[in-house]
This record gives structure tokens, sequence and C-alpha cells, in this order.
């Protein structure tokens, strides 16, 4: 490959990777052109952007980024996703597709908040709750009570009126 393309191809993936927070790195191989145009397709639905990168290139600007992955994470055909979400969310999206359609597309590694994350880290991207489902647990959990307490409180201040005037019946009926 000629040297000019390798920079501008190394160029394109600082940019990519500048404006891109999380990432996880996935092997692609064993699928067919046709089964890579449909996960590509599917993904990019989910926000995902998935290129397929020269690994030496890869590895190259992601030292020069200070990220260091494991020599074997560059084994084999590697690629990249990037997505306007984080790496959890990203890694379901893989995990669903790879349900949905019995294909191995095994996760490499990844980068969750700058932490390096190896293939069996990446894994567990898919058991941990994604920011958007942590938010809506604690929203629930600050919820749940407050909204118990806001019953309590329209309770006694339904029921008072009603002490009131059993009170104003009584006396009434005391003074006849």
């Amino acid at each position: 490959m000629a040297r000019r393309l390798k920079v501008m191809m190394a160029d394109q993936l600082r940019q990519r990777l500048d404006d891109a927070g999380d990432l996880l790195l996935v092997d692609f191989s064993g699928l067919s052109s046709e089964e890579d145009f449909v996960a590509r397709k599917e993904l990019r639905a989910d926000g995902l952007a998935i290129g397929v990168v020269k690994n030496s290139i890869l590895r190259r600007v992601l030292e020069e980024k200070g990220t260091e992955f494991p020599a074997e994470t560059y084994a084999g055909p590697v690629a990249l996703v990037l997505g306007d979400t984080d790496a959890i969310t990203a890694s379901k999206s893989i995990a669903g597709w790879r349900k949905k359609n019995g294909k191995v597309m095994a996760l490499k590694g990844g980068m969750l908040d700058g932490e390096v994350l190896g293939p069996a880290e990446a894994e567990q991207l898919v058991k941990m709750l994604s920011f958007q489902e942590t938010r809506a647990a604690v929203v629930s959990a600050i919820a749940g009570p407050l909204t118990s307490l806001v019953a309590i409180t329209q309770n006694l201040l339904t029921g008072i009126p009603g002490v009131v005037q059993a009170i104003a019946d009584k006396k009434s009926k005391e003074g006849e």
C-alpha cells in the first residue's frame, strides 16, 4: 500500500477516534459479504458505524493516543465499532445481532470511559446496565418513595375534613 494512502487512512482514523468516545473492536471473520452488509445496515440503524481497518494502522494510531491493546487483539481481521452511544449499548446491539442471526461476531476488545478492555471484559459489557437503563433505575428508586409520600399526604389531607365533619355531627347530636 502506498505510503501516502496509509497516511491519509491514519489521519481519517485519528479524526474518527477524536470524535468518538467509546469504541469496540470486533472480529468480522466468518461472515459472508451479504451477512456483513446486513450486519452493518442493522447496526447503523442503532447509531453504530463499523469500519474494517488495517491492523498496523489501527495499532499505531491507538498507541499515539496512549491506548495499547494486547497483541492478540490484532490477530486476524478487526473491525472498529464507533457510534453515538456508549460501548455498553454498542455491545448490546452486537449481542442482539449475534443472537438474531446465529453468527459469531466476537468482541476482541474495547474502550469504555478511557479504560482499555480485553475480550472477556468487552463481552461482560453486554450484562451491564447502559447509561439510559441506569438513569431509569435511579429515577424509579427516587420516584417510588416520593410517590408513596404523596399518596400518604393526600390520604391525610382528605381524611381530616371527614374527621372534622364526624366530630361536628357528633357534637350536633349531643347538643340536640
